[in-house]
């Protein structure tokens, strides 16, 4: 007999349901806890995350029906990072590199951010006295990220500043790739990207002056209903 999508999916949810992931996982790393999600959203079904209340970010073990993997994804409200040592298409085998690798994950990309990669470590952004340029809100958006703490995006750009509006999941990111040594910056507009080019620059000096003559407007535009 031939099994149906939606006996397929519940198949896939006692799966997840009968991993006792409140003993073989942590309850809590840093601020973010652990809780079961167990929500069909259309092609994804999500399983539990680990969510840190205050900022309203969260890591996620879920599976994709249309690529038909177990995965790790990270929403950070702006963006939304997926782990590539955690995808498999087998759940046995994700079930052993979540119980591994999450944790360990956690800590490095969100809690310990401060660690950057050597190739940056005391030069580039690191050095840049950001406070004046990046203020801790503005236009009605908030900074959730900035150059102190960045995170590791894809392909070795940092997240070094973001500004957000978390009700229409619009804002503001700053990026750094590491091995281009180039600085550029993307908007967001209730969740669609903006590609811009008004931010690029290779210095900090550069991004400054940038960022002084450009984002106040810029938060300004995102702002508007009608934009």
């Amino acid at each position: 007999m031939v099994e149906n999508d939606s006996e397929k999916r519940e198949k896939r949810r006692q799966l997840f349901l009968n991993w006792n992931i409140e003993k073989e996982l942590p309850e809590k790393i840093g601020e973010y806890r652990l809780g079961r999600t167990d929500v069909q959203d259309h092609g994804i079904y999500r399983a539990f995350a680990y969510t840190e209340k205050t900022c309203g970010w969260s890591v996620q073990a879920i599976f994709d029906e249309e690529t038909m993997d177990y995965m790790v994804k990270t929403d950070l409200s702006l963006f939304t990072l997926t782990d590539i040592d955690m995808i498999t298409g087998d759940f046995l085998s994700f079930q052993k590199s979540v119980d591994e690798l999450l944790p360990g994950h956690i800590q490095k990309e969100l809690i310990d951010r401060d660690k950057v990669s050597v190739l940056v470590r005391g030069h580039a952004f690191t050095m840049w006295n950001y406070q004046s340029v990046y203020p801790e809100s503005i236009c009605g958006f908030t900074r959730v990220i900035d150059p102190s703490a960045p995170v590791l995006g894809l392909n070795g750009s940092y997240v070094i500043a973001a500004y957000e509006s978390r009700e229409d999941k619009s804002g503001i990111l700053f990026f750094y790739n590491m091995y281009r040594n180039e600085y550029y910056g993307e908007m967001r507009k209730n969740g669609v990207p903006i590609i811009i080019h008004q931010y690029d620059a290779r210095s900090t000096e550069e991004l400054e002056n940038a960022v002084r003559k450009h984002m106040k407007e810029d938060l300004m535009q995102l702002g508007r209903k009608d934009s």
